[in-house]
């Protein structure tokens, strides 16, 4: 675990210098050190803030720390850029290290509150943050994390939508910056003949979708179809594991401290998988 701390605030602090991030001189606790923190809480206590302190203070991670009303301001306070500039340094890793080129797609949803309270929640107000989730058959308020990992589970590139935006109008939004003849393994909600042909002309990736049952245009023999399942799994256990670590349901009083709670988790994953 030590090492994996280690390796979470080398991470930030690299960042931040690429990106001419500067502290204050009187800054009790550097940015570096802020972005560790969150990404601790998250890892060790499911976002706990409080718990997260005093294991800090108890072991000595840090030197200084702040107390958690201004941990959560100076937080509130860094750039949406600075982490996703975090994501996609650790992607442009895994991809380079990514020798069989396979990548799947997928998205998993984060409620924000409760079915019963969604009529009194006091952020995600618009009627787009209210989505339906096929798995768990029940319609939540929040967000859907849309994430491309590679054949190893490793994300590479990671985008927080409304619950409401279905998984194929974001994957065409994405960026989609993989390695020519890749191959993006995706389940039955991301076949679409136009955005396969498009990606196969314009960017050499290959999109294996999930046919439908009522697909008449394009056939699939049954050996491809269940290697594409068997491939697309990997995506379903890098979501079990970010889950796995939030809690049910992310306590926050902004939408800006949602999802940097959610955020947080994402990172945690990703720096587990570059230390394994």
């Amino acid at each position: 675990m030590d090492s994996e701390i280690v390796a979470i605030y080398v991470v930030c602090d690299d960042a931040l210098k690429l990106l001419d991030q500067k502290d204050d001189l009187q800054a009790i606790m550097s940015t570096a050190e802020v972005i560790t923190f969150s990404i601790i809480a998250s890892r060790l206590f499911g976002g706990n803030h409080f718990r997260a302190r005093w294991f800090c203070q108890r072991v000595g991670y840090f030197q200084r720390i702040l107390s958690p009303s201004r941990l959560s301001r100076r937080l509130r306070r860094i750039p949406w850029p600075v982490w996703t500039f975090l994501v996609k340094i650790l992607g442009a890793i895994f991809k380079m290290q990514n020798e069989s080129r396979e990548f799947a797609v997928d998205s998993f949803p984060v409620p924000c509150c409760k079915k019963s309270r969604i009529d009194r929640r006091r952020y995600f107000l618009e009627r787009e943050f209210i989505g339906y989730a096929p798995a768990d058959k029940r319609y939540f308020c929040g967000i859907k994390v849309h994430m491309v990992v590679t054949g190893r589970g490793e994300p590479v590139e990671v985008v927080f939508r409304p619950a409401s935006h279905s998984d194929l109008t974001v994957l065409w939004d994405m960026e989609l910056d993989l390695p020519e003849e890749s191959s993006l393994y995706a389940d039955g909600a991301y076949a679409c003949f136009d955005l396969e042909d498009l990606l196969a002309k314009d960017s050499k990736i290959r999109l294996l979708a999930k046919y439908k049952r009522t697909n008449t245009k394009r056939v699939r023999l049954c050996d491809e179809e269940r290697r594409i399942s068997s491939r697309r799994q990997i995506v379903e256990t890098a979501f079990s594991w970010i889950t796995g670590i939030l809690p049910r349901y992310v306590r926050a009083c902004t939408e800006r401290g949602f999802l940097l709670r959610v955020m947080s988790a994402v990172l945690a994953y990703s720096i587990s998988c570059a230390v394994r």
